[in-house]
């Protein structure tokens, strides 16, 4: 750029650096369109009579044939483009040493460096808008700071360069401008090296999107619907054309479908902005721990952005320019696009209440442990105080197995076992309730008590325990009979036959009281007991008729009680003299009574 200062030329230049056609950086790359990125050739109006400086925050100008006052430091020729209006139409001189174009045509070279483009596109900003400007420049503010972002280009393209005329670099001239506005160059130039690649200093004029919507998909049991977790997604995008969606590994492909606005299925290699996308996997995929995998976009941005174009001419005395124009590219969007998709699956429950047959199917059997057995799975639970028992957390798709491992009430046996099946299937259910579960008892338990006429128990007495069919006529028996039919006990069993071996003899205690644990009675038929007492306490006499306990089966009570009195008053074996003396002259008398009615009887067959 020609500067004119006391009358004397000063040519003022900066090198023209060119670092055109910078790549993005992240992986993107560009393609420039072969039109669309300004023009090819611009010319220049007539910029050997025209100048301005604001080195004291004052404008001092020849423009258009009106004349300012005064000087001011490092006076800069106003080149512009012909037949443009407005701060694009604004050109910055790049090479120091060479003489301004002026009414020139130039060809465009090359992109400018990022630190010179920066102050180009900032400046195209306005006086507002712009990083830095001239305040007191009166109304003419684009003049004022175009010199202003002028001087910081010099500063930025060629700070060692000398003038011809006097030897001095445009920081020997800075130095001498009014504090205020040197320091606003400074900024100017520390602020555009802070900007090292094109996209911190280009202005983008048509911003970019691609993005997933939701950027994570966590799909889960709220999703489970048949037999398959589905969610839907969307892939917002701006600006964008060939936009692709795929799993970022293959085999996850088949996971991914949709539909567009009209009905019609997507295609993955074009998919709109507003496609219905979702991801749809059967629940035998899932698996009981779930898994992760990542879905990817890629597309093409057609991106146009303000940048700073290098331009020429043939004539190696005419310094490079550098013009605001617009850059049209396609960048292709490969990096890190990605939707990571969580799936958990959903997880079943199964439930159900365990109880005995005893008391009419109500008796609850807490501290009964079940195990729930699958490929790869197995949880034991155990049912609580109000028997029920929940087994969760049962990954669907699995043919489970129910067993009854333990059961602590020593009347019923753990023997249930089935197949649950309904978690599985083409529409397997979440929460199974097999309602009550009833296990038959195994073994009656019966409790006999022995009293006497007062109340109290009888100690010593024997019984044994015959089982009839119900209704069978039992009445009375005899001793040596009943033990033949009394049950046997048998590997800790009471059960009937084995007349090879002894009777089950059970003594009441002090109380009266005595039992037959584990009678080993048929799920299917009741029976009538029958305890026969076979022999009683001295003082007692032995009952002739035995205790029924009717109709026993695996609906009866758990304990089958049955109870006797003796109608026998007891005699004493042992006490005071008085009582030994009145029991023998009761027998004296007894057999004087006997004695009498025999003589008696003897005397009137004699007659």
């Amino acid at each position: 750029m020609r500067v004119r200062k006391k009358k004397r030329l000063v040519l003022l230049f900066a090198t023209g650096l060119t670092l055109g056609g910078l790549a993005l950086s992240m992986g993107n790359t560009y393609v420039a369109f072969a039109d669309g990125n300004g023009p090819q050739t611009i010319t220049t109006n007539n910029a050997q009579k025209t100048w301005v400086s604001a080195s004291d925050g004052k404008l001092h100008a020849q423009y258009d044939g009106q004349w300012v006052a005064g000087n001011g430091y490092h006076r800069v020729n106003i080149i512009k483009q012909k037949g443009k209006s407005g701060r694009d139409s604004y050109i910055f001189c790049i090479n120091f040493s060479k003489e301004s174009p002026s009414n020139t045509q130039m060809v465009k070279k090359v992109q400018s460096n990022p630190a010179v483009q920066w102050l180009i596109t900032d400046f195209s900003k306005g006086h507002d808008k712009s990083f830095e400007s001239i305040d007191g420049a009166g109304a003419d503010y684009d003049l004022a700071d175009y010199w202003l972002y002028q001087t910081a280009v010099h500063l930025v393209a060629c700070p060692n360069e000398r003038s011809p005329y006097d030897g001095n670099t445009t920081g020997d001239s800075v130095k001498n401008f009014s504090p205020a506005i040197r320091d606003k160059v400074y900024r100017l130039v520390n602020e555009a090296k802070k900007h090292q690649n094109e996209s911190e200093s280009e202005i983008v004029l048509n911003p970019a999107k691609l993005s997933f919507d939701p950027s994570t998909l966590n799909i889960g049991s709220g999703d489970f619907h048949n037999n398959k977790y589905e969610k839907g997604f969307k892939v917002p995008s701006e600006n964008m054309h060939d936009v692709q969606v795929h799993a970022e590994d293959s085999k996850n492909e088949k996971y991914l479908s949709g539909t567009r606005k009209n009905g019609s299925r997507v295609d993955f290699n074009n998919v709109n902005a507003d496609d219905n996308l979702k991801v749809a996997i059967p629940y035998k995929d899932v698996g009981n721990d779930g898994f992760s995998f990542k879905v990817k976009a890629t597309g093409h941005w057609n991106k146009r952005a303000k940048v700073a174009w290098i331009y020429g001419t043939n004539d190696s005395r005419i310094q490079d320019v550098a013009k605001l124009g617009i850059k049209a590219t396609t960048i292709s969007m490969n990096a890190d696009k990605l939707m990571t998709v969580h799936v958990k699956p959903s997880y079943g429950s199964l439930t159900f209440v365990k109880k005995g047959s005893g008391n009419n199917n109500n008796t609850l059997l807490p501290g009964t442990e079940f195990t729930l057995t699958a490929d790869g799975f197995s949880q034991t639970q155990t049912v609580g105080k109000d028997g029920r028992v929940t087994f969760n957390n049962l990954p669907l798709g699995k043919k489970y197995h129910l067993k009854e491992v333990k059961q602590p009430n020593g009347q019923y046996a753990a023997t249930y076992e089935r197949d649950i099946d309904q978690l599985t299937g083409d529409n397997p259910q979440r929460q199974v309730d097999l309602g009550t579960i009833i296990n038959d008892k195994k073994y009656q338990n019966f409790a006999i008590t022995k009293k006497d006429i007062n109340g109290p128990g009888i100690d010593g007495a024997q019984f044994v325990l015959i089982r009839k069919d119900w209704k069978e006529p039992f009445n009375q028996i005899s001793v040596e009979e009943a033990k033949k039919q009394a049950l046997r006990q048998v590997n800790g069993e009471l059960v009937t036959g084995h007349g090879d071996q002894q009777p089950y003899i059970a003594t009441t205690d002090k109380n009266g009281n005595t039992s037959f644990n584990k009678v080993l009675i048929d799920p299917s038929t009741p029976y009538d007991y029958y305890a026969v007492e076979i022999k009683s306490p001295n003082g007692y006499a032995l009952s002739p008729t035995p205790i029924k306990l009717p109709k026993v089966g695996p609906t009866s009570p758990d304990v089958v009680s049955g109870e006797m009195t003796d109608t026998t008053q007891p005699i004493p074996t042992t006490g005071s003299k008085y009582l030994l003396i009145e029991a023998t002259a009761a027998i004296t008398i007894t057999c004087a009574v006997g004695g009498y009615a025999l003589y008696e009887s003897k005397k009137n067959k004699e007659r």
